[in-house]
């Protein structure tokens, strides 16, 4: 009884620092992650001029780091790896990273420690949250660049879009 004890409190100590993953956070994101995957599939978004939900592409009529990222998932679901690249560049890194994000999502609902502990691992070494902060980051900054030096036909006209371009004209 007393060994038995001793292997569990060794066990305890041991883990003691590290964070139990949440059964119900798991939950919620291998759901939302789930209906992405699905929407992604079945959406074919409309191209050209369209209604778009992102504030500061409405608002500046310039696209923000994150444009083009629904486009770019459903080109991944449909196999077009070129088209989800132009779509958004980051698209496809991201979508790989919400896979891994739901594959440990399944880890940590049917307690597989050890492969959410080495996703945990890789995830930390890469930085990965850094690592995508600045990587949208610079890719907002340049995209926005482009758009300001080339003025491709599809950026929209916008109050603000007109102040900026004609100071930089």
């Amino acid at each position: 009884m007393e060994a038995d004890s001793a292997i569990i409190n060794t066990f305890d100590n041991k883990f003691a620092g590290e964070p139990q993953a949440s059964k119900r956070t798991a939950l919620l994101v291998l759901a939302g992650l789930t209906i992405v995957f699905i929407v992604s599939a079945i959406l074919k978004p409309s191209t050209g001029d369209y209604f778009t939900v992102c504030g500061f592409k409405n608002f500046t009529g310039l696209p923000c780091p994150g444009c083009g990222l629904t486009h770019s998932f459903c080109a991944l679901t449909k196999g077009d790896l070129w088209s989800a690249f132009s779509f958004n560049l980051l698209g496809p890194a991201l979508f790989l990273v919400l896979i891994l994000a739901w594959v440990r999502s399944i880890g940590v609902l049917f307690d597989a420690s050890a492969m959410v502990h080495a996703l945990d691992r890789m995830a930390k070494r890469l930085n990965l949250v850094r690592l995508f902060a600045f990587g949208f980051g610079i890719y907002g900054v340049v995209r926005i660049a482009y758009v300001l030096v080339y003025s491709p036909p599809n950026s929209q006209v916008t109050p603000l879009m007109k102040l900026i371009t004609r100071f930089i004209h």
